[in-house]
């Protein structure tokens, strides 16, 4: 009677999280489709006069001082702005930007407030999230996060 002898299985040890780095497969799910269209961001705190000073965001647009700008409250609490002379509204001697009170108090936005501001250079447009449309933006993430549960 011939024994049969069992193939010991080999002990591997787990990889090394350079070797995961290097071998491990990219998770499709988490690529976010490209932009399509170039978009420069930048924060910003609103300060006195409603100045907001993000001078990298104007210099990406071409817009220097005395460039005459239009803004104009969205639906949805975001502000945007366009070129244009009909508000009599243009970026400061120092290159920023200032939100009248009449915008702000439309969309809730307070001095001190930190702002999201999308430049799209190509389009010469900007759009100035203020803290409660980043909260509506940012409610399905919330939710993820914290199951539901409100602050």
């Amino acid at each position: 009677m011939v024994a049969m002898i069992g193939v010991i299985p080999p002990l591997v040890p787990p990889p090394s999280p350079l070797q995961q780095l290097i071998s491990d497969p990219v998770d499709p799910v988490a690529l976010l489709p490209d932009r399509g269209i170039e978009v420069v961001y930048g924060l910003a705190v609103v300060a006195d006069g409603g100045r907001v000073a993000d001078k990298n965001v104007t210099a990406a647009l071409g817009w220097g001082p005395g460039f005459e700008i239009d803004i104009t409250p969205a639906a949805h609490g975001t502000l945007f702005v366009r070129p244009g002379s009909d508000g009599g509204i243009a970026v400061s001697r120092k290159g920023y930007l200032h939100i009248p009170y009449r915008l702000r108090r439309r969309i809730n936005l307070f001095l001190g407030d930190a702002v999201l501001l999308a430049a799209y250079p190509e389009r010469e447009r900007l759009a100035v999230y203020p803290p409660s449309a980043l909260h509506a933006l940012l409610e399905p993430s919330r939710i993820d996060l914290l199951g539901g549960a409100r602050p």
